[in-house]
C-alpha cells in the first residue's frame, strides 16, 4: 500500500482505518511503503520512481495507492482508490497542482490501473462516464464507521430544544455548500426552532474562510456561529452526539463519513439528496435539495421540533451506520487484490 507524508483529511481516515482492518486478516500481507517528503516536488519523484521502486524492493504482488496519487508506471497490477470527483466538478477550495493533476494525470491513472475502487455505485458510474474505464475494472467498496462513534452515553434532548444545536462538518468549501445553511438560518424568524439555534463549524477557522465569516456578520449570525477549527476523533464523536442535529446539505461527494458518524452517535441528520448521499443514508436522514432553500428550513425545522421523527431517524441511523464496517470493505478489498494478482499472473504466463 503507497501512502504520501502529510495527508490529512477522509483521504487519510480511509487510508489508515483499512490498513488497520487488512492487517488483522490472515489471507493477504500488507507492506506499507510511503514518500519521506511531502511537497510537489517530492510528491512528483515519488511518483516517477520512487513507490515503484519500493514496490519491487518489497516483492509486492499487487500495489495499492488509497489516496488518488499512484505511480505514473507500476511493476505490479495495480489497485487504486479514487474518493470522488470534486477536483474536476467543483474544483474550488483545491490547491491548482491538485486540479492540473486530475485534468492531466488521474483519468489516464485510473484507465492504466488493473482496478479501480470508489466508496458508492453512484460515484463509480460517474466515472465509467467520464474517465472511460472498462466498468468490470470498477468495484465499489463502502468505506467503514469507526467504532469510536458507536457506544456513546445518550444525550437527553427537549423537543424542542431552547437553543438547538446544528453542526456542519466542514471545512466549508464551495461544495459543501455552508450557503444555504446560512441562509435559512438569517432568514428564520420566531417561534421557528431555527430561529434560535447555534451552528457549529468544524475543520475550519473563521480566518480561513473570510468571505463566509463577513458573511455570517453581515445577517446578524455571528452571537450564534462559532468555528471549532480541526478536531480529533474522539473529539468529534462527542460533539456530534451532544448535537440536535448534524447537516450535509453537499452538491458532491463519494461518500460521506459525517452523517453516518453522526447517525452512530445516535444525531439525526438533514442531508442532500444529490451526488451518493441517498444511496450512502438510505433513508436514515431526511434529504433535501441542496439548491432549495424553503424544502432544506421546512426539513431541519422538523428534526427539531417533531419528535417521532427524531426518534424514527435516531433508531433508522443507528442500523443504517452499522451496515458500515471496516471489516467488510478489508474483506471486500482484499477481494479485490486476489483478483489483481490473478490478472498479473495470467498476464505472465501470456507472454
Amino acid at each position: 500500500m503507497t501512502l504520501l507524508s502529510g495527508r490529512q483529511g477522509g483521504t487519510a481516515v480511509y487510508a489508515s482505518s483499512l490498513l488497520d482492518a487488512l492487517r488483522k486478516r490472515d489471507d493477504i500481507d500488507v507492506e506499507v511503503i510511503a514518500a519521506r517528503r511531502s511537497g510537489g516536488l517530492a510528491t512528483l519523484g515519488w511518483m516517477a520512481t520512487g513507490a515503484s521502486a519500493a514496490v519491487t524492493r518489497v516483492g509486492a504482488a499487487v500495489m495499492h495507492s488509497p489516496a488518488f496519487v499512484t505511480p505514473l508506471r507500476a511493476p505490479v497490477p495495480s489497485v487504486l482508490s479514487i474518493h470522488d470527483l470534486s477536483l474536476g466538478r467543483m474544483p474550488s477550495g483545491h490547491p491548482l497542482e491538485w486540479r492540473l493533476f486530475y485534468r492531466y494525470l488521474l483519468p489516464r491513472a485510473a484507465r492504466a490501473a488493473t482496478f479501480v475502487l470508489t466508496h458508492t455505485e453512484a460515484t463509480r458510474n460517474d466515472m465509467i462516464a467520464e474517465f472511460g474505464v472498462h466498468p468490470e475494472r470498477i468495484v465499489a467498496v463502502p468505506s467503514g464507521v469507526d467504532d469510536r462513534f458507536f457506544g456513546l452515553a445518550p444525550v437527553d434532548r427537549p423537543v424542542p430544544s431552547a437553543e438547538p444545536l446544528i453542526v456542519f462538518p466542514g471545512p466549508p468549501i464551495g461544495r459543501k455548500n455552508l450557503d444555504i445553511v446560512l441562509r435559512v438560518l438569517a432568514a428564520a424568524r420566531p417561534p421557528q426552532a431555527t430561529a434560535r439555534a447555534r451552528l457549529q463549524i468544524t475543520g475550519a477557522m473563521a480566518a480561513e474562510f473570510p468571505d463566509y465569516q463577513q458573511r455570517i456578520t453581515s445577517s446578524g449570525l455571528l452571537p450564534r456561529v462559532r468555528w471549532l477549527g480541526k478536531l480529533p476523533f474522539d473529539e468529534i464523536a462527542a460533539l456530534y452526539s451532544r448535537a440536535d442535529v448534524l447537516v450535509y446539505p453537499s452538491f458532491l461527494e463519494g461518500f460521506g463519513f459525517p452523517p453516518l458518524e453522526a447517525m452512530a452517535t445516535g444525531t439525526p441528520v438533514v442531508a442532500s439528496n444529490a451526488s451518493c448521499l441517498p444511496e450512502v443514508l438510505d433513508g436514515a436522514a431526511v434529504l433535501v435539495d441542496p439548491h432549495d432553500d424553503t424544502a432544506f428550513a421546512a426539513g431541519l425545522e422538523s428534526v427539531l421540533t417533531n419528535p417521532d421523527l427524531r426518534y424514527r431517524l435516531v433508531e433508522a441511523g443507528k442500523s443504517r451506520a452499522r451496515t458500515y464496517t471496516w471489516e467488510r470493505s478489508a474483506e471486500l478489498t482484499a477481494a479485490v487484490y486476489k483478483q489483481a494478482a490473478r490478472a498479473g499472473r495470467s498476464s505472465v504466463r501470456a507472454q
